[in-house]
């Protein structure tokens, strides 16, 4: 049979443990939290250069189009000069 005291002596070393057990838990909550947050870090600046790919391309679009569209107003000038010789 245990005694009073064996049994307080018992239930220190279990929450003794219990506290062992939890700071461990909690130094890997804490390390897998920082090496969450870095993760997330690197995907901003990740996600800020795929947006400004996008911009690149969308601007890139957009010149590429005015540029086809002076061409043809340019290449329709002669055709309109020809015509205006022609009604003259």
């Amino acid at each position: 049979m245990t005694t009073q005291s064996e049994r307080l002596a018992a239930l220190e070393q279990r929450l003794t443990d219990h506290e062992a057990r939890c700071e461990e838990r909690l130094v890997e909550i804490r390390t897998t939290a920082t090496s969450t947050l870095q993760a997330v870090e690197g995907l901003k600046s990740r996600s800020w250069g795929v947006v400004a790919a996008l911009l690149a391309w969308a601007l890139a679009q957009i010149w590429t189009a005015n540029a086809t569209r002076f061409e043809r107003l340019e290449a329709a000038r002669p055709l309109q000069e020809a015509i205006d010789v022609v009604d003259r």
